[in-house]
């Protein structure tokens, strides 16, 4: 296989992201669409798994999550369908009913991305601080973060869009950082 095998399942990997947001975009999710999209995003990774390896689908994989990223950032300026349908309807609803600011969807978004991003990473290093005391290999603590991110992540990330308040999203993101940042001070820096 060759170069260009590899860059083929990566496009298609990505080609499959897009076609599954524009059929779950739509009023009515369309079989054919959700099957090309589900098939494009298996078979990306597939076949740059047949001309890389591991390597193919690692790279694939990641031009995916890339283009998931661009669209979830695109969907985070855009009004909410129930926004939409609101100021396409009569102004006869109560004030309380109106749409948010755009800022309420970017605000979202810095809490459930970057920040919680970081709050994982701080994490994850503070039990690597913590693992080093005991007989732990560098190399060892070194997996234990790069495995604990992913976890810890989309799991921050799932608690703080189930929470309907701002207080409850900071406290989610304030109080594993003050937990996690105790030990890295008092442990200092562990190689």
């Amino acid at each position: 296989m060759s170069d260009s095998t590899l860059w083929l399942g990566c496009a298609l990997a990505a080609a499959g992201v897009a076609v599954l947001r524009l059929s779950w975009g739509s009023p009515h999710r369309d079989p054919t669409l959700n099957a090309l999209g589900w098939g494009a995003l298996a078979g990306g990774p597939l076949l740059a798994g047949l001309a890389e390896g591991a390597w193919g689908v690692a790279v694939a994989t990641l031009f995916a999550t890339g283009a998931a990223c661009l669209l979830l950032v695109h969907a985070g300026f855009e009004k909410p369908r129930a926004a939409r349908r609101f100021a396409l309807a009569p102004r006869i609803a109560a004030p309380a009913a109106q749409a948010g600011h755009w800022t309420r969807g970017l605000t979202t978004f810095l809490l459930t991305g970057p920040l919680a991003l970081a709050v994982a990473i701080v994490l994850a290093l503070a039990i690597r601080a913590a693992a080093m005391r005991w007989p732990v290999a560098e190399a060892d603590g070194n997996v234990m973060v790069l495995a604990l991110v992913p976890l810890v992540w989309p799991l921050l990330t799932f608690a703080l869009l189930m929470a309907e308040r701002r207080r409850a999203q900071l406290a989610m993101l304030l109080v594993p950082l003050a937990g996690a940042a105790a030990p890295l001070l008092l442990l200092g820096n562990v190689a």
